[in-house]
């Protein structure tokens, strides 16, 4: 991870002292969700939203979770793929 230096006015450290007071999250916290988002958004390529969803990143965590302790099924060819569905 990189580090990441921010300079914030009065202003703006009041508004996120006030904001962290009312969340009860810490104020680098707050930054730190505010930067993630950003980057995510940032990086979005039109026509891939879908695949950023909540849902959608759910179901990737459960696929390489799945891959990851072996619960998955290989097939040598289109033919032994469809007959597994038979």
């Amino acid at each position: 991870m990189k580090a990441i230096s921010l300079r914030l006015d009065n202003t703006q450290y009041e508004r996120l002292r006030v904001l962290s007071f009312a969340t009860r999250q810490p104020v680098a916290e707050i930054i730190r969700t505010a930067i993630d988002t950003y980057l995510k958004q940032a990086s979005v390529k039109p026509g891939q939203e879908w695949f950023w969803t909540a849902e959608w990143q759910a179901a990737e965590k459960e696929a390489e979770a799945d891959l990851a302790a072996g619960r998955v099924q290989v097939f040598e060819n289109d033919a032994e793929f469809l007959a597994s569905l038979v």
